[in-house]
């Protein structure tokens, strides 16, 4: 067989590649149990060299056969997970074990949505690989994580998923079939739920889930209306904000005076002109029972954690819960303004829609 393998390689000839390929897979397919990993390495690197251009259909087959095998040649799949061609990429992106953390965040990071798809189709996936996830996937790749109970989720990495849920009924109701998502966050995805995804929510609830989140939605019913600003005083604060000036950094410096000396309306009216989206979306965010899309739109205008620590103040002075500055704090250092910025053009596109 080595002879008829340089022989292939010597050729160029497709057609005698890809035959070979055939057998070598065939051979390994059926003793990869018993191979050590000194022999899985050996067909490593005989498979190396015959896939060179090789037709996609083939190594679409070929991807497919080693996806779910342990023991796979490592080189050979990592090559097929960066592949471009998700017909060969996507099959061991959605259950070989051979790719590592390191590998899947690379390739969520710089590859296609339907690459970050397949990935969050697989069986286990850890805090790292779903934060790059939610970072860099769109609104299917988020729909398809949060519904993999394989999936761990880190505290920023669910808060990310339930902001971006607001609006979409698919992805609310996929986190919140999760038995993970801790209380706030659960509360505030009711909070912000349609109808229809509370009634499955509740179809779907044990007994004493369901009992829980009824107390929770006769909160949230007492609750309606309960803004702490009118609609006259957002109008007029609108206004002034919009006679101050078109320098955006004009408004920024305002914005720690309007949160410091509590002027709630002013200060939702500044950061729904910084920010591009409704009115309306910055008073649920700044009443909402979580204080995490609050700091996402701080940080998505790029403000200081002293001035974003002012605004999350004013919900802890108007009732919104617990806004956890301190761990606040730690954390939004760390939250990439890119991140926060996906999530902005999230709320953009669908208020458009609306």
């Amino acid at each position: 067989m080595m002879r008829e393998l340089e022989s292939a390689l010597a050729s160029g000839s497709v057609e005698r590649r890809t035959a070979m390929l055939h057998r070598i897979t065939d051979l390994f397919v059926g003793n990869a149990a018993h191979l050590s990993e000194g022999q899985t390495t050996l067909f490593d690197d005989v498979m190396t060299r015959l896939i060179g251009h090789i037709e996609t259909r083939t190594l679409a087959e070929l991807s497919t056969r080693l996806a779910p095998i342990a023991n796979a040649p490592a080189g050979v799949v990592r090559r097929f997970a960066y592949e471009d061609a998700i017909a060969v990429s996507g099959p061991v992106l959605s259950h070989s074990d051979r790719l590592t953390d390191d590998d899947l965040i690379a390739i969520a990071s710089t590859k296609s949505q339907a690459h970050l798809t397949h990935i969050a189709r697989r069986p286990r996936l850890s805090e790292a690989v779903t934060d790059t996830l939610v970072d860099h996937g769109d609104l299917h790749v988020a729909t398809t994580v949060a519904g993999n109970s394989g999936a761990r989720f880190s505290h920023s990495g669910i808060s990310k998923l339930v902001v971006m849920a607001d609006g979409n009924d698919n992805l609310s109701e996929a986190i919140g079939g999760r038995s993970d998502i801790p209380p706030q966050l659960f509360r505030q995805l009711l909070t912000q739920a349609t109808e229809t995804v509370r009634e499955r929510l509740m179809a779907q609830a044990r007994p004493e889930a369901r009992r829980a989140m009824e107390q929770i939605l006769e909160d949230i019913a007492a609750q309606v209306g309960a803004s702490t600003v009118s609609q006259r005083a957002y109008a007029e604060a609108q206004r002034t904000v919009n006679a101050m000036s078109q320098d955006t950094e004009v408004i920024k410096q305002r914005i720690f005076d309007f949160a410091d000396g509590h002027r709630v309306a002013e200060l939702v009216a500044a950061l729904s002109v910084l920010s591009g989206v409704t009115l309306h979306q910055v008073d649920r965010l700044i009443h909402a029972p979580s204080f995490y899309g609050t700091m996402i739109l701080c940080k998505a205008l790029s403000l200081d954690w002293s001035v974003a620590a002012a605004v999350l103040r004013v919900r802890q002075r108007i009732g919104s819960g617990d806004t956890e500055i301190e761990g606040a704090g730690r954390e939004y250092p760390w939250l990439s303004v890119t991140s926060a910025q996906r999530i902005l053009r999230f709320w953009r596109v669908r208020q458009t829609v609306a």
